[in-house]
Order: C-alpha cells, then sequence, then structure tokens
C-alpha cells in the first residue's frame, strides 16, 4: 500500500507556509483531479471557487454532465454538496454506473460550464481521468491520527490570509480528503462543514482575500471534526477524537 501524507497545521504567524496570500483566481478545483488514476466506483467532487461557486451550485440536479471514453458513456448525477462560509461551493458528482478499467475518461461539462479554468496545481487542464482495472472498496486506515501542526496569518493589499494545516498518515492507495466540521470553542455559534483535499501531504483549513473552505476569527478557539473518504466514497472507520485549535493571528 502507498501510503498518503496529509498535514494539519497551527501557529500565530508562520513566513515558511507554502500559501497564496493573494486572492485565487475564479475557477473550479476537482477531486480526484485531473490526470488521476481512478478506481472504477470514483465519486467527484467539484468545486467552485469565486464567481464559479454560483455557476457550480447551479448544476445540482442537471442531467447533461456524461463521462465519455471511447465506447462507453456514463450519465453523471450531480448532488447537493456544501458551501463554504468563505463563498466556495462544492457538488458531488456521481456516476450513474461504474466506468470501465483502463480506459481515458472525460467529464463532458463544457456545454453547461463554458470557459472554465482547472485551479488544482499541476493538474491537467481538461477534466480527464484514467481508470485503474477494478473498484475500490477499502476504506483509508489511520497509520499517524490528525494532528496540530502549523498555520499562517498574512495581510495584504488584497486583504487578509487566515490559514491552518493538517498532518496525518494514511494507508491508502488513492487519493483522499477530510470532511472537516469547524465550530467556536466558546458560544453556540453555527458549525462550518466543507471538505478538504488532501492535496501534496497537506490539507488546508481557511480562506485567502478572497475565498477559501472557512472562515476564521483572529486568535480564536476552534473545534475541528474530521472524517476521512478515499476516491471512491469510502470512510475510516475509525473515529476521531475532536481537535481543539486556535486560529492564526497577528503578532
Amino acid at each position: 500500500m502507498r501510503q498518503l501524507a496529509v498535514a494539519v497545521s497551527l501557529c500565530s504567524v508562520l513566513v515558511g507556509f507554502e500559501a497564496h496570500a493573494k486572492c485565487e483566481p475564479n475557477g473550479l478545483y476537482v477531486f480526484p483531479a485531473p490526470g488521476a488514476v481512478i478506481p472504477l466506483n470514483a465519486k467527484f467532487i467539484l468545486e467552485g471557487a469565486g464567481s464559479e461557486a454560483a455557476r457550480v451550485s447551479k448544476l445540482v440536479g442537471a442531467g447533461d454532465l456524461v463521462f465519455k471514453s471511447t465506447g462507453d458513456e456514463v450519465p453523471v448525477t450531480v448532488l447537493r454538496g456544501w458551501s463554504s462560509s468563505a463563498k466556495r461551493v462544492a457538488v458531488i458528482l456521481k456516476p450513474n454506473s461504474e466506468l470501465m478499467p483502463n480506459k481515458s475518461y472525460t467529464l463532458a461539462i463544457d456545454g453547461v460550464l463554458t470557459g472554465y479554468k482547472v485551479l488544482n496545481p499541476n493538474a491537467a487542464e481538461k477534466l480527464t481521468w484514467r481508470t485503474g482495472a477494478v473498484s475500490d472498496n477499502s476504506p483509508p486506515r489511520y497509520q499517524v491520527k490528525p494532528t496540530v501542526a502549523e498555520g499562517l496569518y498574512s495581510k495584504d493589499a488584497d486583504g487578509v490570509t487566515r490559514q491552518l494545516k493538517i498532518r496525518t498518515t494514511l494507508e491508502e492507495e488513492g487519493p483522499a480528503y477530510f470532511l472537516a466540521t469547524v465550530q467556536r470553542a466558546r458560544g453556540n455559534p453555527a458549525k462550518q462543514v466543507y471538505p478538504v483535499v488532501i492535496n501534496g501531504g497537506d490539507a488546508v483549513l481557511g480562506q485567502d482575500a478572497c475565498s477559501g473552505s472557512f472562515t476564521f476569527d483572529d486568535g480564536r478557539a476552534y473545534k475541528i471534526w474530521l472524517e476521512t473518504f478515499d476516491s471512491a466514497g469510502n470512510k475510516t472507520v475509525e473515529k476521531l477524537p475532536v481537535i481543539e485549535a486556535q486560529a492564526p493571528r497577528p503578532q
């Protein structure tokens, strides 16, 4: 099994944190990232950032999306997912049947979502994936449970960036993501729930100056609940304890 490293982090200010202080461009994030090898029973998360959030939200219930390959077309059901408190929307793309093995599939979305830009780091520009040989029915397993590591606070002309990372080690052959629930530790505020993809070993919670997965208030204490899923929608069996962390703040 290939080990998949993920990071969760926290501190007041961290200059070396690899994050974008400026606004991310408007566009799409996709899980699994385009170009990845996927199981035959893969499920996808399509996320709209910035001005694309409204367009992605309107895809729910649309019956026009299809995964196409040579000799095969699989209709896609678009299910309602999550809305972040920081101007992002994520929907679930569920193929209506399993894909065929060892084929290249492209999501035919241009007819309903024209002129999009894929924002995944180092991902293919086209929404195309390659299937493997089998389905995935095994949930991820924790080798090292998520722990708080480091965070970022920065401010520039565009606004404020507040982000936390999360680190863990999973026994998992493919990509995975956290479904994170975040709530202020004091009082009775509403819970924020949003998926956070494990990308390059890191899962980043928070927002830049324009959008993001979660909003934080400077220095406030938060509770974080994490559930872990793989690209087939399998969920880890082990339940994690709540993580308490303090949001990054200026020094």
